[in-house]
């Protein structure tokens, strides 16, 4: 399992890695591009977990068939489980200093997007603050973005597993 411990902080860091190049290209900058921000990070991340997925499973397999063993559907699923556990444990951490210390801008862009989106009366508003104070935090984006990564890494690794699982030999057919 050490090699899934291995690909899961890694999807973790690529995951970090994304939102701190798009703060970079100053996508977190402002308002206006929050949303532009927000579609390079959620292509970016999915790019990071189809590939820690695939290659720590591959790497998995190859290890399990090099030592003489199989890779069946469970162990694939289980070094999944393991990946995805990782990878959104690091990425909400990671999410977690990006909001409340690398960039504490972001909560108050997001909030204006929110705002602006709904066209909120200034009663209104007032009367949904803590919501807003919420949803724009470190600990929501935190878990936002750490739960998003464990079930859609979970949903792909089990995919993967069941691809790379190993197959029954066919029977071989008889001539008649």
């Amino acid at each position: 399992m050490r090699t899934a411990q291995l690909y899961g902080l890694l999807l973790g860091a690529l995951q970090i890695l994304g939102t701190l190049a798009v703060y970079a290209f100053g996508l977190h900058s402002d308002p206006a591009s929050l949303e532009g921000g927000h579609r390079f990070e959620n292509i970016a991340a999915f790019v990071a977990m189809m590939a820690c997925l695939c290659l720590g499973l591959r790497a998995i397999a190859r290890a399990r068939v090099a030592s003489g063993g199989v890779f069946t559907f469970g162990v694939g699923a289980q070094a999944a489980c393991v990946i995805a556990a990782i990878g959104g444990i690091v990425t909400a951490l990671g999410q977690y200093l990006y909001v409340a210390f690398i960039n504490p801008a972001y909560a108050v862009h997001l909030r204006a997007v929110y705002l602006a989106k709904t066209q909120l009366t200034p009663e209104q508003t007032a009367a949904y603050a803590a919501q807003l104070d919420f949803i724009t935090s470190p600990l929501f984006r935190a878990l936002n973005l750490g739960v998003t990564t464990l079930v859609f890494s979970l949903f792909i690794g089990l995919a993967y597993a069941f691809l790379f699982r190993a197959r029954p030999a066919a029977p071989a057919a008889t001539a008649m």
